[in-house]
């Protein structure tokens, strides 16, 4: 009898200790996941993070081409339209209506003038073969900006499949020879696009376009 006594301490002793164990295994195992979780989250909310802090690093936006310019040197002359061609940088689209983009104009050199917003938004002109820059340019009016689309899907955004003209016709002030001119894209999202260029020391005595290196 007292052999079979301490062998049944022994197994109640065995039972104890299972529970035991089994209770920490579980209590590990939650652990375990919390912390897997935490980690997992953490790992996301930083990928978000650099992804935000790059995308308001750089601009979803791109010169795509020559800049023109269309103006007459002589008496009452100048620069009276600049054409500035764009595209989307690594993003599918660019919102740009006139309430979530501003486009800044600034004209440094023989007479200073700047203007912080002279955007009036997208027109949504259709263009095809036929359509020149002097006509896109006749529906814009004088000190405004406006951004016409080829292959517009008729929204309010630059898409990446679609290439964008900024027209800006300046009247008040208008650039001259060697005149400093920047203009300064600022969308909703991302890094403004700043472009810079210098108008060419002699224009044509007769109004017609020229290409100007940014």
């Amino acid at each position: 009898m007292r052999k079979a006594f301490f062998r049944n301490r022994r197994g109640m002793v065995g039972i104890e200790a299972a529970i035991v164990l089994i209770a920490f295994v579980i209590v590990a195992a939650a652990f375990s996941f919390m912390v897997i979780n935490m980690g997992l989250f953490s790992t996301q909310r930083g990928k978000e993070a650099i992804q935000d802090s790059l995308q308001e690093a750089v601009s979803p936006l791109t010169v795509d081409g020559l800049i023109l310019i269309k103006g007459k040197t002589g008496q009452g002359g100048g620069v009276s339209v600049i054409v500035i061609p764009l595209k989307t940088l690594g993003v599918k689209y660019v919102p740009m209506d006139a309430d979530r983009t501003v486009v800044s104009f600034t004209i440094s050199g023989s007479q200073d003038a700047s203007y912080p917003n002279i955007y009036a938004g997208i027109d949504n002109t259709p263009i095809d073969s036929s359509t020149n820059y002097d006509g896109l340019a006749s529906n814009v009016n004088p000190d405004e900006a406006k951004l016409f689309i080829v292959g517009s899907d008729d929204d309010y955004s630059l898409d990446a499949t679609e290439k964008g003209y900024l027209i800006i016709k300046p009247s008040s002030t208008k650039p001259v020879e060697r005149d400093h001119v920047i203009v300064e894209i600022r969308p909703q999202k991302g890094a403004p696009l700043s472009i810079e260029f210098t108008i060419p020391p002699q224009l044509p005595y007769d109004e017609s376009w020229l290409a100007v290196g940014v």
